[in-house]
């Protein structure tokens, strides 16, 4: 049985969702503010909302997809992108659990 004073996976999933609607709605204001002063630069801004918005809502990423399939260059430069987010991500997992087990074997 569950204890309902811990937080669960739903709770964490709600806060990475939320969390990536704000950073969404961060870039969009920033690409707006882009528009109206010509020295910021407004396409990555744009850029940076969609794929925060990709990863809440299905109908974006599937659009997104469609987008990609589209255009094989920028497929390409996505999925390098997408590699070494993935690369540095699991670098740092490896790091936290090799700190996790030193302390184990420290106590």
């Amino acid at each position: 049985m569950t204890d309902p004073t811990k937080p669960g996976k739903g709770s964490k999933t709600r806060r990475r969702r939320v969390k990536n609607l704000l950073w969404a709605g961060f870039f969009f204001v920033l690409g707006v503010i882009g528009i109206l002063l010509p020295i910021v630069p407004q396409v990555p801004f744009f850029i940076m909302s969609l794929l925060f918005l990709s990863l809440v809502f299905p109908s974006v990423r599937r659009a997104l997809r469609r987008f990609l399939h589209r255009h094989p260059k920028m497929a390409h430069t996505y999925k390098k992108w997408k590699d070494r987010r993935r690369k540095k991500r699991h670098k740092h997992i490896r790091k936290r659990k090799e700190e996790a087990t030193r302390r184990g074997s420290l106590q």
